[in-house]
């Protein structure tokens, strides 16, 4: 059977810290406010949920995003939606409840049969979201929302970029094998931190950590500029409203994902929706001193 032709796509993966460790009611509420934080985040991207091809992973998802989209203003305002989305969410459920995400993004080929995606873009970026720096990262930024990693290729064509909103200052690498003895780099940042915790700045220097001692727990400060940077460009992005979740079809994965032979997480528990969960919550979240 000749496979189709891959199409190009900007690809984003989500996936929710301990998941597996919280109580099954839990997992439930965090499984359905993924799809309000996902919705309102590309919101501010100027996308809807229907646009992307999305694959429900249960403790996360993966998307397929119009490739015509900006890729700054994907990167930029993605996670600060994203950082929005997830402060509001905090304020609303207790500590059982708290969702913060590992966020991957990249780009890539890929081919899509039905319902099943391959293509050695999405290997990466599993590979990316799922290594070890990246969780100890997120671990060790205790008043983080979100990591953000990002193949070298986004960072080297867009973060490098110096483009408005984004800093490169805030982006430290992130070294790692895989299971294949494979060596790897991402690019990692904390909204909210002038640098992610507990990586080298450089090789062979300790690991940085800018945090404060005691900050297990606490909102994350808002982000002006993706991944941090100054106090002074720290100041909350434009406020944006989402009614309600209209979503679109939702393509479903009916099995663990399989991609180019490698299985991203066998152990997923798969949920399987028709489209996105539809007015479950409006996020809203007003900007200092507008009076809302």
């Amino acid at each position: 059977m000749v496979a189709p032709d891959p199409l190009s796509h900007w690809i984003v993966l989500l996936d929710i810290e301990d998941y597996s460790q919280r109580p099954e009611t839990a997992q439930a509420t965090l499984h359905e406010e993924l799809y309000q934080v996902i919705a309102f985040a590309l919101s501010r991207a100027g996308l809807g949920l229907d646009r992307c091809a999305v694959q429900d992973r249960g403790d996360g998802m993966l998307l397929l995003v119009p490739i015509g989209t900006s890729p700054t203003r994907l990167l930029r305002e993605l996670v600060r939606g994203l950082e929005d989305a997830l402060a509001e969410h905090r304020g609303k459920y207790n500590e059982d409840h708290r969702m913060r995400l590992r966020v991957g993004l990249h780009q890539g080929l890929v081919i899509q049969r039905g319902e099943r995606w391959t293509g050695s873009a999405i290997n990466d970026l599993a590979r990316l979201v799922d290594a070890g720096p990246v969780k100890r990262v997120l671990a060790r930024a205790g008043r983080a929302h979100l990591v953000l990693v990002v193949s070298e290729e986004i960072h080297r064509s867009v973060v490098l970029g110096r483009y408005p909103g984004i800093d490169p200052a805030a982006y430290l690498p992130a070294d790692f094998v895989t299971k294949h003895d494979e060596p790897r780099r991402g690019w990692v940042t904390v909204p909210g931190y002038p640098a992610p915790p507990g990586l080298p700045a450089r090789a062979g220097e300790p690991p940085r950590d800018p945090g404060r001692p005691g900050e297990a727990s606490g909102t994350c400060g808002g982000a002006g500029t993706v991944g941090g940077g100054s106090a002074a460009s720290q100041a909350p992005p434009p406020t944006a409203h989402i009614q309600q979740v209209t979503g679109g079809q939702v393509v479903v994965a009916h099995e663990a994902l399989g991609v180019a032979g490698d299985y991203v997480r066998g152990d997923k528990n798969v949920h399987h929706h028709s489209q996105a969960p539809d007015g479950a919550a409006e996020y809203r979240r007003a900007a200092p001193g507008n009076g809302s």
